[in-house]
This record gives structure tokens, C-alpha cells and sequence, in this order.
């Protein structure tokens, strides 16, 4: 069982940005079984540069749910997952931040669809979202929004598997 996500954050120094929102779709190899997306409000102020890039404004946050308030649903679902992301690096370092703050320690095995797809398919011009998306025309709505990029994510991550199965 795989656990799709991508993460917005507020920006900021290393290892102090906040999730702004996030974006989870469970896959259970076959088909995308529950989903889950939500605003967060950071509790800290939003770079300006992410506000431009996302069209998450820092006034919309302020009336939403912290993490610690999704973070038991958010463990439920992640719970014996494998965590799949673009950069998923960033994504669960920034997920496993959040849960530390709240004091809860959370570990999972991870893969990258950017190091699969460099591994699986060399020489492509870019391994961006959006250009990877554009090179096996995957549908990539309002980009830089996470239920958007976890959605063509997941589909990327399809091709990746369904490569690997016949090659």
C-alpha cells in the first residue's frame, strides 16, 4: 500500500517551514482508494513568494485547522504506508517535522518518483512536475497545489510501475 503526497509549505529557514496544505491519496497498487486534502493553517507568517506560487493566501489560513488537529487522521491513513512523492525528501521531512512538534515520532519507508523516473527514464529534459507531467501527458490541473501534484503524481507513479512490470 502506497501513500501518494505533496505538502505546500509557508516557506521560510530549513526545517522551519510549516505544511499550508497537504494532499494524500492511498493507492493500494491497483487504484486510488481514499483520499484526503486540507488547508492548514501554520501558525507563522507565509513567504510572499509562496502565496504567488500556491494562490494560498496567509488571511485564508488563519481560519483553518492546525496540524495537530488532522494529525490523527493524517497517522491513521499513513499508517504501514509506503510514502510516495515528487521530492519526497522534502515532503517527509517536513511531515515527520510537523508530527515531532506535536511530540509524535513517525517513520516510513519512502520513494521518489523523480530517482524512479531518472533511473527508468534517462535523458529526459527535465524531471519537474509539470515537465514530466507535459512528456507523458499527464493531466496537472492548478500545479503547486498539493491534492493537484499528488493526483499527477500518482499517475506518474503508475507509468513508473507499469514500466517496471514489463521491462
Amino acid at each position: 500500500m502506497f501513500a501518494i503526497i505533496d505538502t505546500e509549505t509557508s516557506g521560510g529557514k530549513y526545517n522551519e517551514e510549516k505544511i499550508i496544505e497537504i494532499g494524500i491519496l492511498i493507492y493500494d497498487g491497483n487504484e486510488i482508494i481514499e483520499t484526503f486534502q486540507s488547508l492548514i493553517n501554520p501558525q507563522k507568517k507565509v513567504d510572499y513568494f509562496v502565496q504567488k506560487l500556491t494562490g494560498i493566501k496567509e488571511k485564508e489560513l488563519k481560519s483553518c485547522k492546525t496540524f495537530k488537529d488532522h494529525a490523527k487522521e493524517i497517522k491513521k491513513l499513513l499508517k504501514n504506508k509506503v510514502i510516495v512523492g515528487h521530492n519526497v525528501e522534502y515532503d517527509y521531512r517536513v511531515l515527520k517535522n510537523e508530527f515531532k512538534i506535536i511530540g509524535i515520532d513517525y517513520e516510513a519507508k519512502t520513494l521518489c518518483t523523480i530517482e524512479m523516473s531518472k533511473k527508468i527514464f534517462p535523458g529526459l529534459e527535465s524531471y519537474k512536475l509539470k515537465k514530466i507531467c507535459n512528456h507523458f501527458n499527464i493531466e496537472l490541473k492548478n500545479h503547486h497545489r498539493a491534492y493537484d501534484d499528488a493526483k499527477a503524481t500518482s499517475e506518474l507513479f503508475k507509468i513508473i510501475r507499469s514500466f517496471e512490470k514489463t521491462n
